[in-house]
């Protein structure tokens, strides 16, 4: 069975002070301590879906965590997002991939770079363009491993998995709640990282956004994930397991009770 990776998305929320963390933390203590008391060795970095990043913040977060640790980065949405709300592209745009891979270069060659999330939106169509679209993606990234997110239920098929598989292509498996138009939760593994992102099971995820990721996992259904991760690890040489669920805590209270779990198998 692969090591398994288990953090979350993203380690700095206004939510989490006084709740998961001290009530007097500084933004800039934040991440030693989402290390050095819950004892995580990864985690999700989310602010790149929004912003480039950049080579020196890169930097500085290798040099502040120790050996061992490692970081899953979400790749901008401007890659993966504004081109498809005027249509279906035809090519990804080499010039946002360059900057984006100069950004992280600095985790890459520190080797805490674990892997490069690229999550697509709802409403991306499952056509012949769009996969021409996203081999571009991987092409314009050399060898930065790549993990693909997908959010529309089309792509939940077998030739998704093995189109990713021959582009050596990771796949993220999804939990999320039980709606028509969401994908599935679906233990496929189809590099040599698995990845499995968990975002609650809220049933009101279009009807309310803002609280979308306000959900608690119970001790009972993370034993009944313990079945997925156990699949998926056996089949990757690594796994990352990211808990979205980030309101007041949640997460961070989840990610470490299914660790727990998995240290006493």
């Amino acid at each position: 069975m692969g090591m398994v990776r288990i953090g979350t998305s993203g380690y700095s929320f206004r939510s989490w002070k006084g709740t998961v963390y001290p009530p007097t933390i500084k933004e800039s203590q934040m991440l030693s301590y989402y290390i050095n008391e819950f004892k995580f060795n990864t985690v999700e970095i989310n602010y790149t879906y929004y912003h480039q990043p950049s080579a020196k913040t890169m930097a500085s977060l290798a040099q502040k965590t120790p050996e061992g640790f490692d970081f899953t980065v979400k790749l901008f949405g401007g890659i993966t997002h504004e081109p498809f709300r005027s249509g279906i592209p035809q090519h990804v745009d080499t010039s946002l991939s360059a900057q984006f891979t100069e950004g992280i270069a600095p985790l890459k060659e520190s080797g805490k770079l674990g892997c490069v999330l690229a999550q697509f939106p709802p409403g991306m169509p499952y056509t012949p363009k769009t996969w021409n679209y996203l081999l571009s993606l991987k092409e314009s990234f050399h060898d930065v491993p790549l993990v693909f997110e997908f959010r529309n239920r089309a792509w939940a098929s077998n030739e998704t998995f093995e189109r990713l598989r021959e582009a050596d292509i990771g796949f993220c498996a999804v939990d999320c709640p039980p709606l028509e138009s969401l994908m599935p939760l679906i233990p496929e593994v189809t590099s040599k990282i698995a990845y499995l992102r968990l975002h609650g099971r809220n049933p009101n995820w279009f009807k309310e956004p803002f609280r979308r990721y306000d959900y608690v996992y119970t001790t009972e259904k993370l034993e009944q994930l313990l079945g997925t991760v156990r699949e998926m690890a056996s089949r990757s040489d690594k796994m990352y397991i990211a808990f979205n669920n980030c309101h007041a805590g949640a997460a961070l209270r989840n990610a470490k009770a299914l660790q727990e779990m998995i240290d006493n198998q």
